[in-house]
Formats: structure tokens, sequence, C-alpha cells
């Protein structure tokens, strides 16, 4: 399915951030040697409660556009 499995049949580590109406806002797939960093999904949850445009390295909390 989507090519989320390894040769041996290991889920590969995803991320998903979805609204309160069940839309995807943000997806991340990560191949088995990539480490998540939940410092950059928490970023991207905050960006996105935003709703407004920011830059790639925004921190948490940062100024918008």
């Amino acid at each position: 399915m989507l090519g989320t499995q390894s040769e041996e049949d290991a889920a590969f580590r995803a991320t998903f951030i979805v609204d309160s109406h069940n839309v995807f806002q943000h997806a991340s797939l990560y191949n088995l040697n990539v480490g998540r960093n939940p410092k950059d999904t928490l970023r991207t949850l905050d960006t996105l409660q935003t709703d407004e445009l920011c830059a790639c390295n925004r921190p948490v909390r940062g100024e918008t556009f």
C-alpha cells in the first residue's frame, strides 16, 4: 500500500496531522533508518494552527508573515 512497507514487511514510520474535519493537513513518511523529530512535528502543528503564511524555519509561536 503506497510503498509504506520495506521489502522485509516492516512498516515505515509515519506522522499524520488531521484536522477536526478529518482532512489531512500534513503527512510525513520516514524510511526505517531516518529518525523523527518531535520538535519539528510540534512546529508544523503550531504553524498550521496560525492559519497564516510562515517561514520554513519559524520557531513555535514565532512571527508570521
